[in-house]
């Protein structure tokens, strides 16, 4: 039976190719790799901290908050006995990223994988907003917020763009002249779905993420030589900390079961992801079994894609 995590193959395993310079790693684990994650103190990337600490990693975090670092590093090295890195960074500000990821390869010699998890949603900033929008939302469905196109300014397309793209090609510049070395390397971008399948009233933000899935693909092209992998895990419909602060928003007098019910009807599934479904996504692609997967956009949204 194969899964990705703690898997072990029968007459498999060995004709699993060996690529010279790869320093050997046991397979459906993470002993011995370097692992940066980005907001890796919450939700989603706590919840691949988690995992890949369980799977052996040596963790390097990044936040805006050096105390929750603290604090997360605490906890999972004494849950896992692993060796956990926190910084606070700015994942815009390119000096701070770059200073980053050098006090990681100081003390760990290397970077194996690269999670970039964190970003802003300026959707729930924008002017004019009544409600959220999302990519399994259909165009005749329940009533939507008014059309905003023509009220946007260059600044909003310009935000979306330096979360969404430009968050992502800092921590990478920084990264790839080490994994290039190493001739070995996986980058996982998280990216919404809206770049696959724009919701309506949602402009801005579908065509930064639909940049940032082209970022990737284009990247990995370039970078396959060096044996670095790009890949991308694009998300619909996830439980993190923003569920709580949307229905706080948009439907105060509702439950968190009512305020979601509308949604989930639009959802094969029926329900909403959890972090660690995702987690669990974002290993398949960083772990060894996934060596010959690069440039791809693995969609974790409980079937809301409705094209292939």
């Amino acid at each position: 039976m194969l899964a990705c995590a703690g898997v072990v193959l029968d007459g498999i395993v060995d004709a699993i190719p060996r690529f010279e310079n790869r320093e050997k790693v046991t397979v459906g684990t993470l002993h011995g790799q370097v692992a940066i994650i980005t907001g890796g103190t919450r939700g989603i990337g706590r919840a691949t901290a988690e995992l890949f600490a369980a799977q052996g990693a040596t963790l390097a975090l990044c936040a805006r908050s050096q105390e929750a670092l603290d604090e997360a590093a605490k906890q999972i090295s004494g849950a896992h006995g692993i060796k956990v890195f926190g910084r606070s960074a700015d994942i815009l500000d390119a000096t701070a990223m770059a200073d980053f990821v050098k006090q990681v390869t100081d003390r760990y010699g290397r970077v194996d994988v690269l999670v970039n998890n964190a970003g802003g949603s300026e959707q729930r900033q924008a002017a004019g907003s009544r409600q959220q929008v999302y990519a399994v939302d259909p165009l005749g469905g329940s009533p939507l917020p008014p059309g905003r196109f023509e009220e946007m300014g260059d600044e909003e397309f310009l935000n979306a763009f330096r979360q969404k793209v430009l968050a992502l090609t800092v921590t990478m510049r920084a990264v790839l002249p080490w994994m290039k070395r190493q001739k070995n390397g996986s980058i996982i971008n998280v990216v919404s779905m809206k770049g696959k399948q724009p919701p309506p009233r949602v402009v801005s933000s579908s065509v930064a993420a639909a940049a940032a899935m082209n970022l990737s693909k284009a990247l990995s092209f370039e970078v396959a030589e060096y044996n670095v992998r790009v890949n991308v895990v694009a998300l619909e419909s996830i439980v993190t900390s923003q569920t709580e602060k949307s229905r706080q928003r948009w439907a105060p007098d509702k439950s968190m079961e009512e305020f979601l019910a509308p949604r989930n009807v639009h959802i094969p599934m029926h329900r909403l992801g959890q972090p660690e479904e995702v987690a669990h996504a974002i290993y398949c692609l960083a772990a060894p079994l996934g060596a010959y997967i690069t440039g791809q956009v693995l969609c974790v949204d409980g079937g809301g894609l409705r094209s292939w």
